[in-house]
């Protein structure tokens, strides 16, 4: 560079974009957030037909079909999911940059889906909903139940927005945050003997909670991996059915600590330790990446798990 000449920036300069609107990837964004074209519309403020000729319109930019239909809404294309990799962070960059606004749940609206576990649904969602009634009163809170086999699924094809189960740890795709661990224990009729010993326990008639494939659960496949397997007389999808069916029948159930308590407390039951060794599992609250930085989401996830972690962590014996 000459003497007296102006310096040029050290900044590469942006190069136009042929002719993309911006407007058409905060579009592809929402879809790719919401995995459906009326959700997207919905979060975006805008008709659906609008949000179908956005993304019609980005197809022919970028010479793919980038979503292909499926019963629950719409699927990326490999080239739409490499494309929301290279442009999310920038897109949130730039909405942070224009926007200083906190979120407001009082503003909130529109349906937030959340996955509970059958035993944390129980003991949790009246307080998780009450809690998001109260400050966020135009949201609609919508549960689904999950559990440890199907959580990352329902997480990774957008079928929820949160989710909180007992479950492996997560997937590339998700994050999650560990709100305490499951302990399990014995409910059985205050008026009937306890088994102290394994083959007292292998002795007596069972009632348990079930998946729909008949996966065996976390303590049959723990009595497996000793050599041993108890009597199932009976096998229900919710937690809500087995102390009535212990009451009435004299069988006993192994569940986590704290539901059982809650259930101890109000049906007049007992609660006592197992007499095998059964480590403790986490429960875990999961979210996909593609939420980590959504307002809804990071509100929504501070309100469920001081509740979770509270309740989870404080048993009523």
């Amino acid at each position: 560079m000459k003497h007296g000449e102006d310096s040029e920036s050290e900044e590469d300069p942006v190069q136009p974009i042929g002719h993309l609107d911006l407007n058409l990837l905060a579009t592809f964004d929402a879809v790719m957030v919401e995995r459906n074209l009326r959700r997207a519309a919905e979060r975006l403020g805008r008709s659906q037909p609008a949000v179908s000729q956005a993304v019609a319109r980005l197809r022919d930019l970028i010479g793919d079909q980038l979503f292909d239909k499926v019963p629950t809404g719409v699927a990326p294309t490999p080239r739409a999911e490499s494309l929301w990799q290279e442009i999310r962070e920038p897109l949130l960059t730039i909405a942070r940059a224009v926007d200083h606004r906190d979120f407001d749940p009082m503003t909130a609206r529109g349906e937030f889906v959340l996955g509970l576990a059958d035993d944390v649904h129980e003991l949790c969602f009246p307080e998780i909903a009450a809690s998001i009634m109260s400050a966020a009163p135009s949201l609609q809170l919508q549960v689904v139940q999950t559990d440890h086999i199907v959580v990352w699924d329902q997480i990774s094809t957008g079928l929820v927005d949160l989710a909180v189960s007992v479950a492996p740890p997560s997937p590339r795709s998700a994050s999650s945050q560990i709100l305490g661990e499951q302990r399990f224990v014995l409910l059985h009729r205050s008026d009937q003997e306890c088994p102290i010993t394994l083959d007292q326990y292998l002795g007596r008639s069972h009632v348990t909670v079930g998946f729909a494939d008949k996966t065996p659960g976390y303590i049959d496949t723990r009595l497996s991996a000793m050599g041993h397997a108890r009597r199932i007389a009976a096998v229900t999808p919710r937690f809500a059915s087995i102390p009535d069916l212990v009451r009435r029948t004299g069988a006993i159930a192994t569940m986590p600590e704290p539901i059982a308590w809650a259930y101890a407390k109000d049906r007049a039951l007992a609660v006592a330790a197992l007499p095998f060794r059964v480590d403790p599992v986490p429960v875990r609250m999961g979210w996909h990446q593609r939420r980590l930085a959504d307002p809804l989401n990071v509100w929504a996830r501070a309100h469920v798990a001081g509740v979770v972690f509270r309740l989870l962590s404080t048993v009523q014996r």
